[in-house]
């Protein structure tokens, strides 16, 4: 089978706990919890969701037409491209000329250890394994991961991926060094929330780190969002958007046993400021994001304009000594 099995020194059965070994072509614990291996991606929830096109939005028809632009990329990701990147990459849609790699906006990763929660296709973790992490991409979604198996090989990246539920990480206690998220937890229950950052204070390692994208309820363009549907929270189970305020995320994180919390502003009037990636983008699409950058830089400087950003980065620690 293709999947890596250095991933045993960190997997656990999400059921009971308990390391994990290869028996035949499944994973399977002591006390006879068996798990699917598909494609290289070991599959850890009763769940799994097959959903190879957006069912959310028409057919591609770039796609559908087999034009050459775009061709050289992977299908998934062509027609994935605005659920996993956001409403400006419309233009790319079905025509990508190249994969939109984000660029790894923290330290280095020297060796260490990252859990990628929710990572579709993989472009985070594919950033991560650039800046020198050991990533590990999760989500539910099994023909995402599938498809950043076939990217990250087809680039030359060292990553792995693995499909389960956000909130029952099949992960050893203080196993990890890092843990990522990027406009996925918005999408989510609270209650959910909540549940994932106390499993992720359990497999961090003491001392360990979380870095975590998530909208900010009083931003300027959230603001409007939330005018548009009368400041009603998201309707539960649905994947609609759910704000937070700095106080909320603090809270959560301080609840799940996480200290040193640091916020900072990631971008304005966009969820999903990538610099690097203009070529894919509209007219109107390079003006927001280089408005965001902008309004980035003055955050950086005066950081009270932090409380306007609407994408926020936020960072935690686990104690290095138990509470």
């Amino acid at each position: 089978m293709l999947f890596n099995s250095q991933l045993l020194r960190i997997l656990a059965c999400p059921e009971e706990h308990a390391p994990l070994r290869i028996e035949g072509d499944a994973l399977a614990c002591e006390n006879g919890h068996r798990y699917a291996v598909e494609n290289g991606v070991p599959v850890f929830t009763n769940t799994p969701r097959r959903e190879r096109v957006p069912l959310n939005m028409g057919p591609c028809p770039r796609l559908e037409s087999g034009a050459k632009q775009g061709a050289l990329i992977d299908p998934f990701v062509n027609d994935w491209i605005v659920n996993t990147n956001g409403n400006l990459y419309w233009r790319a849609r079905g025509r990508l000329s190249r994969y939109p790699i984000a660029k790894w906006p923290f330290e280095e990763g020297n060796g260490r250890t990252l859990i990628d929660i929710g990572c579709s296709w993989g472009r985070w973790s594919i950033a991560a394994a650039r800046a020198g992490f050991r990533p590990m991409g999760v989500d539910v979604h099994i023909d995402a991961l599938e498809a950043a198996g076939r990217v990250s090989r087809e680039i030359g990246s060292s990553a792995d991926f693995v499909c389960c539920d956000a909130e029952r990480l099949p992960l050893q206690d203080q196993s990890v060094d890092c843990v990522f998220s990027y406009s996925v937890l918005q999408h989510l229950d609270r209650a959910k929330v909540h549940a994932i950052f106390r499993n992720v204070a359990h497999i961090l390692k003491p001392g360990g780190v979380c870095w975590i994208q998530l909208p900010n309820k009083f931003g300027m363009l959230s603001f409007l969002q939330q005018l548009k549907r009368g400041f009603r929270e998201a309707r539960p189970g649905t994947f609609e958007m759910r704000y937070w305020s700095r106080k909320a995320i603090v809270d959560l994180l301080s609840a799940a046993g996480l200290e040193d919390v640091t916020i900072r502003a990631d971008g304005f009037f966009t969820q999903n400021p990538q610099l690097q990636d203009l070529d894919l983008l509209s007219p109107a699409g390079k003006l927001i994001v280089l408005a965001s950058y902008a309004g980035r830089k003055i955050a950086d400087a005066v950081p009270v304009f932090t409380r306007v950003a609407d994408s926020l980065w936020v960072e935690a620690h686990k104690p290095t000594e138990p509470r």
